[in-house]
């Protein structure tokens, strides 16, 4: 998928044209009157003041500046007039640093800082932000020569293999990855390299000085820049290690650290690059160096906060479109989450505003400022166990926006179902003349609060991001100056994005049906099957057949529910009961794709189409792709099987209006 590049005058909001999906003649005209109304009300200025207050003072998750703006995001969405306002507690594992020392011994003394310099007009910068560390490192201390392993990825250490480097009980040196590699992926593989622990820098190749100007001058990271991060294993399973595919509720079953499959037995520390330097000229060219690493971190059980407000549907409130940020940031959060955030309060107060004047939703609007997402994916994924049976009966789609922007460039990821909601959105509210290949992308990973939708309870999902060069992820200088200055000039985008979530959030929640297409999930997944048939190669491909006339079954479905619905809402007056029946159908599709047993090795990952790589890049069929990676023939087989069985579950859903039903949790 390419970028939708967006100049000022676009992301202004344009005057949209005739028709919208899921919406009878009627219907459409009077919702045409009410975006006219909503797209006026986001302001820029607004934003930018919501973003200057949320980006203040670092506010990581658990802390008490974290607790104050949740504190702040329930006062205001009550002025703004949503319902049922709520501040959920849950108690979950989210260690602190302690301490983090990192120590060159030889070929000469040196020790790493860990700190972030101050850089010319930006207050920010000077202040003391505490110990930048990796959230869930093991805690211990080693002295041992260091390797360095490239950007830390398996061909890396298979060719220091090859070139006779042992790292077992090494310190491994790697570098972060643009594009981006999770940094908890690094982890897991030094790990099953036997390395005793793992140091993580920022290469100025990737996001400093060699890209061009860095901060305070251009957008790109000065040398003293440090990229914070969490890395749990949360590609297994997200959310509270210590209650895997339960929530964190009072009185819930802890399993032990030393049980918990999320949590990694390394040390690990971030560095800048001015920190790795000094270690990287010392082994370059087959030198030698041996660092003294010690971590210390305090492993506590901690609370932290999930916001909730509704505006209650008039005409079908049990159904839930949900739209949703996540609060906490590493330090301020500039663009990450807080350009967000200002986007979700500007949505929230205009569509606030929309209801106290009267023009209330069919469907109920919920709004969630999630928390801890930083550390993994956490508050979004407890409160989605917990309320697993609700969101599995009632939930429409999810649509999240995490950074907000970035940069001018438009990127959309979402379920395929939901490509024609999220093309006509983008191209009224924006006036933009671009296909849907070119604005949504629909190969989905991870990384972000819409997981636990989607990977645990088949609710359809959109993700929304403006981007642009940010060489300043999760380090200090991503606070308000650095957005004012080159993130988001004017803090236009962040408006133009409360635009475009909220039209999209407004056609869900009012439209006469659902509007979900499963005739491009079909596609998709026939292009799939079609690209794994040809990775397999001839032999594997009579294990493959029963695929094809699987995605045949379930396309036939999908086009003769798009049927169904185009007849529904041909002419003036809409079929209540029909719409009611066909809402259900379309609904419980997504849920149909869900596998009960999960994906092999992480049973928390249960939806067939899609799943997180380590990395967090997508995989797509991952059951069958991961199947085939190994000699298990048999695997191969049930995997496939699994998946035709999904896909009829998928093409019986569309059939059968009266109704599809799919267990939520285990």
């Amino acid at each position: 998928m390419g970028v939708l590049c967006l100049g000022r005058a676009s992301v202004s909001g344009q005057r949209p044209a005739a028709g919208i999906f899921g919406f009878a003649w009627r219907a459409a005209a009077a919702e045409r009157r009410l975006e006219s109304r909503f797209l006026t009300l986001p302001s820029a200025a607004k934003a930018r003041d919501a973003h200057a207050f949320l980006t203040a003072e670092p506010h990581v998750a658990g802390s008490p500046r974290d607790r104050v703006l949740a504190e702040w995001v329930r006062d205001r969405w009550r002025e703004y007039g949503l319902e049922r306002v709520e501040i959920v507690e849950h108690q979950v594992l989210l260690p602190y640093a302690v301490e983090a020392q990192v120590e060159m011994l030889s070929p000469s003394r040196w020790k790493a800082t860990l700190k972030e310099e101050a850089v010319p007009g930006d207050p920010f910068s000077a202040r003391d932000v505490g110990i930048a560390y990796h959230a869930y490192s093991a805690s211990g201390e080693v002295t041992a020569p260091v390797v360095y392993a490239g950007s830390g990825n398996p061909e890396d250490y298979d060719r220091l293999a090859h070139q006779g480097v042992d790292v077992a009980h090494k310190i491994v040196l790697v570098h972060y990855s643009v594009p981006y590699s999770y940094r908890g992926f690094k982890a897991l593989t030094a790990e099953q390299r036997g390395a005793a622990a793992i140091l993580i820098y920022s290469d100025p190749a990737d996001d400093g000085f060699k890209k061009g100007a860095t901060y305070p001058k251009g957008p790109w990271g000065p040398d003293s820049h440090i990229q914070r991060g969490g890395i749990v294993y949360d590609f297994r399973v997200p959310g509270d290690p210590l209650t895997p595919g339960w929530a964190s509720e009072p009185g819930a079953r802890r399993i032990k650290p030393g049980d918990a499959v999320s949590l990694p037995k390394i040390i690990s520390v971030p560095l800048s690059w001015r920190d790795a330097r000094p270690i990287l000229e010392a082994v370059r060219g087959g030198g030698q160096a041996t660092v003294h690493l010690r971590v210390r971190n305090d492993d506590m059980v901690r609370p932290i906060w999930t916001v909730i407000g509704r505006i209650t549907g008039t005409a079908a409130p049990d159904q839930l479109v949900i739209v949703g940020n996540h609060r906490d940031a590493w330090v301020y959060g500039g663009v990450d989450p807080s350009s967000g955030t200002a986007s979700l309060m500007e949505l929230s107060r205009a569509i606030g505003a929309l209801a106290r004047r009267g023009a209330r939703p069919r469907r109920t609007m919920m709004f969630a400022s999630w928390d801890a997402e930083e550390f993994s994916l956490t508050s979004s994924t407890e409160w989605g166990e917990q309320h697993a049976r609700e969101l599995t009966d009632h939930a429409v789609a999810y649509l999240n926006v995490d950074s907000a922007a970035s940069g001018p460039d438009f990127t959309a990821a979402a379920v395929p179902s939901l490509n024609r909601l999220v093309t006509e959105s983008v191209r009224d509210v924006f006036g933009a003349k671009a296909s849907e290949g070119e604005i949504v992308r629909n190969r989905l990973g991870s990384g972000s609060d819409y997981t636990v939708f989607l990977n645990f309870l088949g609710v359809p999902i959109v993700d929304l991001t403006f981007e642009g060069p940010y060489g300043v992820y999760h380090s200090a200088y991503d606070n308000h100056l650095w957005v004012q200055k080159f993130g988001d000039p004017g803090f236009l985008h962040q408006a133009a994005m409360a635009r475009a979530w909220g039209v999209m959030a407004l056609r869900l929640a009012n439209a006469d049906v659902v509007p979900l297409d499963y005739r491009a999930t079909a596609d998709r997944v026939r292009q799939f099957v079609n690209e794994t048939l040809d990775a397999a190669g001839p032999a594997q491909t009579p294990v493959l057949g029963p695929l094809t006339p699987a995605v045949d079954r379930f396309a036939a479905a999908a086009s003769a529910a798009a049927a169904r619905l185009d007849r529904l809402l041909a002419g003036d007056a809409v079929d209540r009961q029909a719409a009611a029946r066909l809402d259900r159908a379309l609904m419980n599709t997504e849920r149909a794709f869900l596998d009960p047993g999960g994906l092999p090795g992480r049973p928390w990952y249960r939806h067939t189409l899609f799943a997180p790589m380590p990395t967090y890049a997508p995989e797509v069929l991952p059951g069958v792709t991961e199947s085939l990676a190994t000699p298990d023939r048999a695997r191969l087989e049930t995997q496939v099987s699994h998946l035709v069985r999904a896909l009829d579950r998928g093409a019986a859903a569309l059939r059968a209006e009266s109704g599809f039903g799919f267990p939520a949790g285990r």
